[in-house]
């Protein structure tokens, strides 16, 4: 059995972690910090578990499912497995996640270092905006034309760059606070973090980037329980980062809620590091925004597509994909960050649930050999992230949002984790009793 060697892990992992920490994952925590205050611990327990535990076990997952995204959802059926990968993947591609990382690239990378860019608007929207998704995305093609390259651009280069900057503004930041936290914002800090983690998208990439990961170390060894053994390391590099990173920023956040609150995500982490490093901390900031946007929509650009090419078995090219992806990227990402977090929360709310619930089905499909398990639990996870969408989407005090809050657990958002079991389990009682009477209709 040829081993992968200890460099070669932690470069994967390391580019791992950078595809992780995108733009959610650098203006989401110290929003949590600010509004936690002094329950910044409870806020980062509740933003680990969905942007760190579930990122890690669904690469970890992945590794059952030879790296195959289709595979992550065909233990439900192969219908509900295309159906799904489709809404999730153009979720984290180009309908959500791929068009953040070029809005946030202007508004964090730019703006804070050479102002507003007043060159005008065109149809309502900023020239300047446009300019810079376009130039973003040129060089996202080029950078993502040879997705065998990925592991080792990334791993190599982007990510030492990027947590030197990222550990300096921390470290900085911890040794002189900007003050002692103040008193939460929100009644629950736990679900604050937990719902926030959504927003990150890192569950849903697990399958994606698991699937770069598996194909970086398959050019090192074909052995299987070598590739599981390398990826649940690289899994764990990556999380260490994150772990890192969510909680120096969220404890950030939390010396800054005296002084900052009611201001947007993207401006609080301006705003946050230009009090804690001044000009230095809103160059490093800007730099390590750039590099994270950047390895993560590459990341995201090569997983896609190759699924779209594999689920049309090559009859359209990778490259014609890639171009597809990358211009409806482009032309969402002018309409700015704010306005694609409020477009996506009632998505994420849909899928998020069933994401997390394949991700521990995928970890114990090598022992839970019953169909029925799977398809209960993933009917029943969405169906009540369904619910929990209509509730957003509808003016409060909607109907929806009423059942929830009679469900234990529901106003906080958290009703689909029983609720999974419970339909697992009526699933399979189900299933056992139709078998049962097909046996005595056969019978008679």
């Amino acid at each position: 059995m040829k081993k992968v060697s200890s460099k070669d892990i932690i470069v994967t992992g390391f580019a791992v972690f950078a595809m992780f920490l995108g733009a959610g994952n650098l203006i989401f925590p110290p929003h949590i910090g600010i509004n936690a205050g002094s329950a910044y611990k409870q806020a980062f327990l509740g933003f680990a578990l969905t942007g760190i535990l579930m990122p890690l076990l669904g690469l970890m997952a992945t590794g059952n499912t030879d790296g195959s995204v289709s595979k992550f959802a065909e233990v439900v059926s192969r219908r509900f497995s295309i159906i799904f990968n489709i809404l999730v993947l153009l979720c984290i591609g180009p309908m959500v996640a791929i068009p953040r990382t070029a809005a946030t690239t202007y508004e964090v990378g730019i703006v804070p270092l050479f102002g507003e860019l007043e060159w005008g608007t065109i149809f309502g929207f900023e020239i300047s905006r446009i300019v810079v998704s376009l130039v973003y995305f040129i060089l996202n093609y080029f950078l993502a034309v040879r997705p065998s390259k990925v592991i080792d651009l990334i791993g190599k280069y982007f990510t030492p760059a990027l947590l030197t900057l990222l550990i300096g503004l921390i470290v900085k930041g911890i040794v002189s606070p900007i003050g002692v936290p103040g008193n939460p914002q929100v009644d629950s800090a736990f679900a604050l973090g937990f719902k926030e983690g959504y927003q990150t998208m890192d569950a849903m990439a697990s399958m994606a980037f698991g699937g770069i990961a598996i194909a970086g170390i398959k050019k090192f060894t074909n052995d299987k329980r070598e590739i599981k053994r390398a990826t649940t390391i690289s899994a764990i590099i990556a999380a260490t980062g994150l772990l890192i990173v969510y909680g120096g920023f969220i404890y950030l956040g939390a010396t800054g809620s005296i002084v900052f609150h009611n201001i947007a995500r993207t401006e609080a982490t301006v705003k946050l590091v230009e009090a804690i490093g001044s000009n230095i901390g809103k160059i490093a900031l800007s730099i390590s925004m750039v590099f994270a946007c950047f390895t993560t929509s590459i990341g995201l650009i090569t997983t896609i597509s190759n699924f779209f090419t594999e689920l049309f078995n090559g009859r359209i090219k990778y490259e014609k994909i890639m171009i597809v992806v990358i211009v409806m990227s482009f032309l969402l990402s002018i309409i700015g960050v704010n306005k694609i977090i409020v477009f996506a929360s009632p998505v994420l709310n849909t899928f998020y649930p069933t994401t997390i619930v394949l991700i521990i089905l995928n970890l114990l499909r090598n022992k839970i050999k019953n169909r029925n398990i799977y398809r209960g639990a993933a009917l029943g996870a969405t169906v009540v992230g369904f619910l929990y969408a209509l509730a957003e989407l509808l003016p409060k005090g909607n109907s929806f949002q009423s059942f929830l809050n009679l469900l234990p657990l529901g106003e906080m958002g958290f009703a689909w984790t029983y609720i999974a079991v419970i339909t697992a389990i009526a699933w399979v009682v189900a299933g056992k009793i139709f078998a049962k009477k097909n046996i005595e209709n056969k019978l008679k």
